[in-house]
């Protein structure tokens, strides 16, 4: 059998670099050389720069200083100083601005002799002020055209309909109406009834108030204070009591105007406060009376204004 050759495999070669690399900067030849760019055979531009360059210095020669002595100065003092600032003053821009800044002492301007303080530094008003116009300093100053200004004085202020008229209102501290049951007068009215009452007669002292010396409490004071906190008309009919009953919670209605509300649907609950009644009235025996007392005090009052000659109004005669 024949003899089979080897198989030989080639190694190939690495492939070679495309890009052309920089040949590296040579050092200098000395280090005293100037500083200087030079362009080499390569096309490379090389900057060299000077190192170490040479210095020349020249000492000053000065003379022995006796250290021991104290320095003096002196300043000029032919010169006063004019402004206050001139001790810290630095720089001579200051010095040059001289002519432009107003002395204490200078009193050139026509103003000046007015009479009119201009202040410490004599500050000048350069606005041209007209002659014919009024001072507002002094004098009735003139309305601005462009605001009105009114004030209006409520004589009759907001009265709150269902206190006045019943003694009790829903809302309470928090009605924002008036809360008051008394009506005013004007003050020619007054003079007039005044004038009235007086006429012809002596005027004399009156007592408007004393102590109770025997001590004991008056029972016309005490009625007035609770009718105060219990309504003089009911408050479903706003008319005066008939037949006033009171309900548990210390309510007073009329015995028809209770009864109605109570077969009415949603009539169970009190008109004033809303709690359940239960359908429980029991009669305002206290109440009658207090209001029947009420009726002749106001009788005998209205008598008694009669007499003195004082009008009586249609509303208190009914």
């Amino acid at each position: 059998m024949a003899d089979v050759a080897p198989v030989l495999f080639k190694k190939r070669a690495g492939k070679g670099a495309a890009s052309r690399k920089r040949p590296a900067t040579p050092p200098p030849d000395s280090a005293s050389d100037s500083e200087y760019s030079s362009e080499e055979e390569n096309g490379v531009r090389v900057k060299r720069r000077k190192v170490g360059g040479v210095k020349v210095t020249a000492a000053v020669n000065r003379g022995p200083q006796d250290l021991s002595k104290s320095t003096a100065f002196t300043g000029d003092r032919s010169a006063t100083i004019k402004y206050s600032d001139d001790a810290t003053k630095t720089s001579h821009w200051q010095e040059l601005d001289e002519s432009a800044r107003p002395t204490s002492d200078s009193k050139t301007s026509t103003e000046g002799n007015t009479g009119s303080y201009k202040g410490a530094a004599n500050y000048q008003s350069y606005i041209q002020k007209n002659p014919d116009t009024l001072s507002k300093s002094v004098g009735p100053v003139k309305a601005t055209t462009n605001i009105r200004t009114i004030t209006v004085t409520d004589f009759a202020p907001d009265v709150c309909k269902d206190y006045k008229q019943t003694g009790f209102c829903g809302f309470g501290d928090s009605c924002k109406f008036l809360h008051a049951r008394e009506d005013y007068k004007q003050g020619w009215q007054l003079d007039k009834e005044w004038e009235s009452v007086t006429k012809g007669k002596k005027l004399e002292g009156t007592v408007v108030g004393g102590a109770n010396k025997n001590g004991k409490p008056n029972d016309e004071d005490d009625e007035e204070s609770m009718l105060d906190n219990i309504p003089f008309a009911c408050i479903i009919c706003r008319e005066p009591y008939k037949n006033p009953v009171v309900t548990k919670c210390k309510h007073y209605f009329c015995e028809a105007c209770a009864l109605k509300r109570h077969r009415s649907k949603g009539g169970k609950a009190c008109a004033a406060c809303g709690t359940d009644t239960g359908g429980t009235f029991s009669v305002a025996k206290n109440l009658r009376k207090l209001l029947d007392k009420k009726r002749e005090r106001e009788k005998r009052l209205k008598e008694k204004a009669r007499e003195a000659g004082e009008e009586v109004s249609s509303d208190e005669e009914e």
